[in-house]
């Protein structure tokens, strides 16, 4: 049976997170599945096309999953349960082993963030801005700011296992969004 679009963008990305963008070829993808190069290019028009759509779907995948964790009743508590879950997952992957040597997989990891977490903390601010919670005048540059703030902390945690940015990282947060 042939794979599907998703299958094929899911084997994709699988493939890039241990070899990287640039060595992972349309080829190697259709060899996994044991399908034809051609049956790619039906559902795709490039290997750029393929990797937009394969972060497009893992995005999905990663908020569907942080949405079913966050459990704070408050936007600011939801932002900081958000913020955590991110870093918790960056740090879960900096220590995996082999993957904190790829240069390729924290680029396409930036791009699931900016399509993840970027837009919730946005919803976030925006929630607790229409409850009275805080005052953000503006929601995006805000979430910008927190995504900036959360890249550092990553690379930090990327740079040096044993560095723990996060408190300072959420604290820093708290004091931005509540004052």
């Amino acid at each position: 049976m042939p794979a599907t679009k998703d299958e094929i963008a899911a084997k994709f990305m699988e493939l890039a997170f241990r070899f990287g963008y640039r060595r992972t070829a349309v080829e190697d993808v259709a060899r996994e599945l044991h399908i034809s190069k051609k049956t790619i290019y039906e559902h795709f028009s490039s290997k750029e096309d393929l990797m937009r759509y394969a972060l497009e779907l893992g995005a999905r995948g990663q908020r569907a999953r942080v949405e079913s964790m966050v459990t704070e009743t408050t936007a600011l508590g939801r932002v900081v349960q958000v913020v955590s879950i991110a870093l918790a997952d960056a740090r879960r992957f900096y220590e995996s082993g082999p993957n904190a040597e790829m240069v390729e997989p924290p680029e396409m990891q930036a791009q699931v963030n900016a399509l993840v977490y970027g837009p919730m903390v946005r919803d976030l601010l925006v929630e607790g801005v229409a409850a009275g919670e805080f005052d953000v005048p503006d929601p995006d540059a805000m979430a910008a700011f927190v995504m900036a703030m959360g890249m550092e902390a990553v690379r930090m945690i990327r740079d040096d296992p044993t560095s723990h940015p996060e408190e300072a990282l959420l604290d820093g947060l708290r004091r931005l969004v509540a004052g």
